[in-house]
């Protein structure tokens, strides 16, 4: 009887992969190199979370664009669809590395909005920033906003993935790539209402933006301030288990609701 060779075994991975995608009706999904996050600072690297990583997996599933447009309690539906996403999109996440698992490779899930971490500048951040793993295995290109921007759903996408020890032949979507935000337009940045987007460097001041945005009346914000002083690790923690999923109400998404990217599709 003959063996599968390790590429053929790699290919059956990826078919398992995008089965599963298909079961759970994710949008669009891509597999690269973990290599091209290598650049990321000391401690938010591939390699920080799963030493021997070889390749990423990383996948979307848009808000219906309605929800973020509703006139009467547009915050309060925003809120509640991110939370119950969220979850999904952890929960495949961890099907899709019990998959890989099975195969003989390790997996680790990257979740999307818990737990949190404080980095050296006090800065809230995830363990890996799923914006540019999206980028990097071609789901969309990063806009002004800071946000990935996908042809047909906009900034609509919500996003979840994995490391895996599995080096897994690439698969960008075809409908990804994108050419990015107009070069004069500064819709977002005009739109929030306390400029903590800096358009022209595509990225957000994001303590600003959570200390207007984010209502968390389960965490003491001077306790937060005092951890984050004293013991980072401590105040991530403390965050991530008083704060998110329905400990944390948003008041504001207007980078998202306000882009027109996309919206045409």
């Amino acid at each position: 009887m003959s063996q599968s060779t390790p590429g053929e075994r790699n290919l059956s991975i990826v078919d398992r992969v995008q089965q599963i995608a298909r079961d759970e009706d994710v949008a669009i999904l891509g597999i690269g190199p973990a290599s091209v996050m290598a650049g990321e600072p000391p401690g938010y690297r591939p390699a920080d979370l799963l030493p021997g990583v070889q390749s990423m997996i990383c996948f979307g599933i848009p808000l219906p664009r309605a929800v973020y447009h509703a006139p009467a309690y547009a915050p309060e539906t925003v809120w509640r669809s991110q939370n119950l996403l969220y979850r999904r999109l952890d929960a495949i996440s961890l099907r899709l590395c019990a998959a890989l698992e099975e195969s003989g490779a390790q997996a680790i899930p990257v979740f999307g909005c818990m737990p949190q971490g404080v980095n050296e500048r006090g800065n809230v951040a995830g363990y890996v920033n799923q914006i540019r793993m999206a980028a990097g295995v071609g789901l969309g290109v990063i806009g002004k906003n800071g946000l990935l921007l996908h042809g047909r759903y906009g900034a609509r996408l919500m996003l979840g993935g994995l490391f895996t020890t599995a080096s897994l032949p690439d698969a960008r979507p075809p409908d990804g790539a994108g050419p990015g935000c107009p070069d004069g337009c500064r819709i977002c940045s005009d739109a929030c209402p306390v400029h903590a987007i800096m358009p022209e460097r595509k990225q957000v001041r994001i303590m600003r933006c959570l200390a207007h945005t984010a209502r968390t009346p389960l965490m003491s914000r001077l306790k937060f301030v005092w951890l984050r002083a004293r013991d980072k690790k401590a105040a991530g923690r403390y965050m991530s288990t008083t704060t998110f999923d329905e400990h944390t109400f948003h008041v504001c998404s207007s980078c998202v609701s306000r882009c027109p990217y996309g919206e045409a599709g």
